[in-house]
């Protein structure tokens, strides 16, 4: 006895994208329901028949996958297209995204823009922060990777604040480049040159108290 023919297409990428969208959406034991049916995510009473679907949407391009353009909207034609990965990937609710002035930059387009590897921009975030790194990308004053020499003589001969940068010292990766500053008050000592470009080290501490009107701890080494 034959079987009843319907659209043929069981065993392609689009059904079984079709299949997983509605599992998402409509099955409660689902893992991703959570974020999907049950944030109210729905999928047009069209799109409940495949034929529907595939006549809306098309043949998937190679390399591509389905995507909502507006999140917070279910599945629809109005509101779906097949588009890459790496696309779909800065459309999601988790995608990071930061402000820069007036411009609004994706965590990967800003790494890509910066020229760091991911590992490369977790490391400086993780130890100096977000908001250093997007002062330093709008400056200009980033380092150009974690593992190489950069303009570490640019800073030499420069007033920063009450210090004059003598030297270059060292670098180290989990430090970064140190440099032997003088204070207008005379004392000289070792400074991260974050620190320096960064205006957190302006002065040594001796001038850093005089000018709270708090005295130094006796005995206390600058």
């Amino acid at each position: 006895m034959a079987r009843n023919k319907t659209h043929g297409l069981s065993y392609t990428k689009e059904y079984r994208c079709w299949c997983a969208l509605k599992n998402r959406c409509l099955n409660k034991k689902n893992a991703q329901y959570s974020d999907y049916g049950g944030r109210g995510i729905t999928i047009s009473e069209d799109w409940l028949k495949f034929e529907n679907f595939i006549k809306d949407m098309g043949v998937c391009p190679e390399d591509h996958e389905i995507d909502r353009i507006d999140n917070n909207k279910g599945y629809s034609k109005d509101n779906c297209r097949w588009t890459t990965t790496k696309v779909n990937s800065r459309n999601r609710r988790s995608t990071k995204i930061h402000k820069l002035d007036h411009e609004k930059l994706v965590q990967q387009d800003l790494i890509e823009k910066i020229g760091w590897s991911k590992s490369q921009f977790r490391w400086y975030r993780d130890r100096y922060g977000i908001e250093w790194i997007l002062e330093g990308y709008k400056s200009g004053t980033l380092p150009i990777k974690t593992n190489k020499t950069v303009d570490r003589d640019g800073l030499i001969g420069k007033r920063m604040g009450r210090w004059t940068v003598l030297k270059y010292i060292s670098y180290k990766r989990c430090v970064g480049y140190t440099y032997l500053c003088r204070c207008e008050c005379g004392l000289e000592k070792n400074v991260n040159g974050y620190y320096l470009r960064s205006g957190k080290s302006t002065q040594c501490r001796k001038c850093s108290h005089k000018n709270q009107k708090i005295k130094p701890h006796e005995g206390k080494e600058i």
